[in-house]
Formats: structure tokens, sequence, C-alpha cells
């Protein structure tokens, strides 16, 4: 077998189960606000809290995934986590009210993070030594299918056969990601722990203090980006166009696999600024576009600036997070960069709801594009000094 595959059995597995897992999110990130405004009776507010509630869930288990990947055999983590997905995904086929929502929510965000964590970790191990950097990018596809997927689904599925439907599609494609997930052979060196340098309880176990410059950045985005994930649906249906919301992001993604080939290569030869610089400039771009559309159209054609830029700008401070520290410390790491990512989506569900209940949805997207560039600027002067040297 070639040592320097990158696409093998067990990274096109652990790919295809973590993009089943995010398909869930993305599903109900699009499909939920409606069901809870429309279904439910409830508010703005309430559909921004189900994703704060799941944020809530994944923050809590980020803090602990890392330790749980890194200190116990990988293989009962990941048939733990997956197995609890499945029963979770079910449970929701018998919700009939917001507090059965809010509860499920955040149990969702417990699993989704052990869950995505371990795979991510598990993806980086089965990697060739020399091709990290390009195949924690390429990883990225996975849950960039999801992004088409998975609100393209969930809108279609609620506007034509609703909720109930809705609930065991999900049920059924985690199980799916169960078996596929576990029937991949790991071999005992990968799968036990490395033994430990610190005794009982240390920072370290939980946070990857060289990856920090890396999430810092990834909390940028990810407030952003919770504002794209949570209020376009809600804008769109508040316009009578609720079904341009999967068009949105399936062109949104789209962009992303298109470019990701490209994406990856240019980052393997010619290092990360050269896939930030523009990848945050275009995401700015089309989070200012977002503030001056006032028609669904207007919101469509902003698709592929963010699709491109965040596609760009996201996976590369992932792998950068990533490969800032040892290999035995993947699980970490990629704790640590989640659980910035996941902080910052959870409170950036939460504040721009309030915003856009203050000033509207426009105004969000100008403050959201004008963070953004506070965070170009902050990687231009400080943050880009932390690249590892070997990229």
């Amino acid at each position: 077998m070639d040592s320097n595959r990158l696409w093998s059995p067990a990274f096109i597995n652990y790919g295809i189960s973590s993009g089943i897992l995010y398909m869930t999110q993305y599903v109900l990130v699009a499909a939920l606000p409606i069901v809870i405004t429309s279904e439910l009776s409830g508010s703005d507010l309430d559909a921004g809290l189900a994703m704060t509630y799941f944020q809530i869930g994944t923050i809590v288990c980020r803090l602990f995934a890392g330790r749980l990947i890194d200190g116990f055999n990988k293989r009962v983590v990941l048939l733990l986590s997956t197995a609890l997905f499945f029963i979770i995904m079910g449970l929701f086929n018998f919700t009939t009210s917001l507090e059965a929502i809010f509860v499920l929510r955040g149990l969702h965000g417990v699993v989704f993070a052990l869950g995505t964590t371990v795979m991510a970790a598990l993806a980086v191990l089965v990697l060739p030594p020399n091709r990290k950097g390009e195949g924690i990018n390429m990883f990225a596809i996975f849950s960039n299918v999801a992004m088409v997927l998975g609100p393209a689904i969930g809108l279609y599925a609620l506007a034509s056969y609703g909720s109930i439907a809705l609930y065991l599609f999900l049920t059924i494609m985690t199980g799916l990601a169960l078996v596929l997930s576990n029937c991949i052979p790991l071999s005992k060196e990968l799968a036990t722990p490395k033994p430990s340098t610190h005794k009982g309880w240390h920072i370290s176990q939980f946070i990857e203090k060289r990856s920090l410059p890396w999430a810092l950045m990834g909390l940028f985005i990810g407030f952003t980006y919770s504002g794209v994930l949570v209020f376009i649906p809600i804008e769109l249906n508040s316009m009578g166009a609720g079904i341009w919301g999967s068009a949105f992001f399936a062109i949104f993604a789209l962009m992303i696999i298109i470019s990701r080939p490209l994406v990856g290569k240019v980052y393997a030869r010619y290092g990360s600024k050269f896939i930030i610089y523009p990848g945050l400039g275009l995401f700015i771009l089309g989070l200012f576009g977002l503030g001056l559309a006032t028609t669904p159209m207007a919101i469509i054609l902003t698709a592929p600036l963010l699709g491109l830029g965040y596609g760009a700008a996201q996976p590369a401070f992932q792998a950068l997070a990533i490969q800032s520290a040892p290999i035995e410390r993947a699980g970490v790491s990629t704790a640590t960069y989640f659980l910035a990512l996941d902080i910052s989506v959870g409170a950036g569900s939460i504040i721009l709801a309030l915003l856009a209940n203050a000033l509207g949805y426009q105004y969000l997207y100008i403050i959201a594009a004008l963070v953004m560039v506070i965070a170009l600027s902050l990687y231009h002067v400080w943050i880009k000094k932390y690249t590892p040297l070997e990229i």
C-alpha cells in the first residue's frame, strides 16, 4: 500500500461519517428556526436560543473531548459518541414542545462535539506525515458537502413532508454513520493513548496553548458565520422566499467544494497566508453585500463570495491549530480549535439575534463585516507570526 496515500479507506470513512454528523447540524440549523417560529409559535429569539443550547452542549463537551480522545482508547470513544448520537437523533421524533427542542439540542451539542472531534483527530492520525496540512484541508470537503445537502434537504423535507419526516431521515443517517465509522480497523498503536507527562489534572489536558492564536481566529469567523447560518433562512422566509434558503446554502457550499482542490494545493505549495488573505477578504465582501441586500436575489448573489471566503479561511485556521502542536496532541489541539469555534457560534447566534431584533438584518451583517475587518487586521499584525515553520 502507498504510505503517502491521502485518500485511504480509513480517511474516506471517517470523512463520510463526519459529514453525516455535520449534516444533522446544518439540517437543523436551516429547518429548526422555521419549525420553532411556525409550528411551535416561537420567536426569533427562541430560534437563536435553540442554536445557543446546542453550542452550550458543544462547549461543555469540547473542554473534555481532547482529554477523552488522547487519554482513552479512541475506538471506545468513537463507538460511544456515535451510538449516543444515533439515540439522541431518534428522540427528536418525539418532540412536541420548545422545551424538548432545547434539551435535545443541548444533548445534540454534546455528542456532536465528541463525535466530530474524535473523527477529525483519527483522520489526522491516518494521514501521511508529510501531507497532513493538505489532508486536513481536504477533510473539510465532507463537512462542505454537508453544507450543501443539509440545508437543502432540511428545507425541502420540512416544506414537503413536515418535521416528522425530517427527524426520521436524520435518525437513519446517523445510524449509517454509526456503522461506517466503527467498521474501520484501527491499529492498537493509533487507538491507545500515549503516557501523559502531567499527573492528575492540568490545563494542558484540555487546552493546547500552541493552538490558541488560530483558535482566536476561529472565534472571529465563527461569530460572524453564525449570523449567516441562523438568520438567512429566517430573513428569506420573512420575504416569502423561504425555499430560496436551500439555494443559498447549496451555492455557498458548492463554491467551497469546487475550490477545495485548488485551495489544498495552494496551501501545500505556497503556505497558509496565500489562502487566508484572499479568503478573509472575500468573506468580508460577502458580509457587506448581505448588509446592502434587500431582495432574495441579492441575498443569493452573496453566497459565492461567502462560500469561497469561509471555505478558504476556516479550514486553514483549523489546519494551523493542529499543526502547531505535536501529533500525539491531535485530540487536544483539535478540541481547542473547535471549542473556540463553538463558543463564537453560540455567542454569535444570541448576540446577533438581539442585534437583528433591535436594528434589523442589514445592520447585523454590516456589524459582522466590521468584526471580520478587525480579525483580518489582527491576523496581519500579530497572529501571522505564529504560523508553524513547516507551513
